[in-house]
């Protein structure tokens, strides 16, 4: 307790307020994408479960952030912890993607509103966890053993992604296309986790380039479960769709003709020395195929009928 007050008090000098502000400064950077996390797994709850889901999931990840920085030292030493977050980050990202394309996929509970606020607290757990290891690690070295300013900083980033997610979801709710800018964010921090958990696996404990293989992998497991899960478009829709939303498709295709035409070398060349960037392009184009695919073998199947 003694320790505890003396840590408390050392915040009041240049030093401990210093450790503190950077602990804030580091929570508001990286805990930006934890709050499109949050407000995406909780945008279809009511108000009421809203809060419910969002107290009760930012509760208990952050309990499990506190045991992480604890153990911050150790997880350091660890081979594949960011490798396993990328995996767990990348089910979440085909959760919310299931979701997206097929809203109506879900079975039918006795009690479907508890189901869905069980799901959303287990989805925040789950995806704040994988999304909070580099997080930790960095607030961890910033506090440099003072367990109130790692205490004060974690309350801090409890209260900003409580405000920021709930008013996120308040704009996916309101705004439903915004819902694939959060996907894709999401889907770049878990590429990013991956491609430095497989830097990692390659030179401490393969020592080769396993990267094509899991590439391999997660190609061919995203076919299986889009061709099982995930039912082709509805063309009707996607035409109407396309009709309504003519001028902004035509103004998007006209500033990406504009960006390549006048900076596309320096775009490609900021792609090439950002690997992340780039892999979650490939992502973005495979699930595109894997989409176009799927509307193709519709049409053959209604042809052959």
């Amino acid at each position: 307790m003694q320790i505890f007050i003396s840590q408390l008090l050392e915040l009041f000098t240049i030093h401990g307020a210093m450790a503190l502000l950077n602990i804030i400064l580091i929570d508001i950077v990286m805990s930006g994408d934890n709050a499109i996390l949050i407000g995406m797994a909780t945008r279809k709850l009511t108000w009421k479960e809203r809060k419910k889901a969002i107290f009760f999931g930012i509760t208990l990840a952050t309990i499990l952030r506190i045991v992480l920085a604890f153990f911050a030292v150790f997880l350091l030493s660890l081979v594949g912890v960011k490798f396993a977050g990328g995996l767990l980050l990348l089910y979440v990202v085909w959760k919310f993607y299931r979701e997206l394309r097929t809203p109506d996929h879900t079975e039918h509970h006795i009690d479907a509103k508890k189901a869905g606020l069980m799901a959303a607290i287990w989805t925040i757990i789950i995806a704040d966890f994988s999304m909070s290891l580099d997080n930790v690690l960095a607030v961890a070295g910033a506090a440099n053993e003072n367990i109130a300013a790692l205490g004060l900083g974690l309350v801090f980033s409890i209260i900003l992604m409580a405000f920021a997610s709930n008013l996120i979801a308040k704009y996916l709710d309101r705004y439903p296309q915004i819902q694939w800018v959060g996907l894709f964010v999401i889907l770049f921090v878990a590429v990013e986790m991956i491609l430095s958990g497989t830097a990692e696996l390659d030179t401490k404990l393969f020592h080769f380039n396993i990267l094509p293989f899991i590439l391999f992998i997660l190609g061919g497991l995203f076919v299986v479960l889009h061709a099982k899960y995930i039912r082709p478009a509805d063309e009707r829709r996607l035409t109407e769709y396309l009709q309504k939303h003519m001028l902004g498709i035509f103004s998007l295709g006209i500033t990406v003709l504009f960006l390549v035409l006048f900076f596309g070398d320096i775009i490609a060349i900021y792609v090439r020395a950002h690997h992340s960037v780039f892999y979650s392009i490939l992502f973005i184009l495979f699930f595109s195929l894997l989409e176009i695919i799927s509307l193709a073998r519709m049409r053959k199947t209604q042809s052959q009928k």
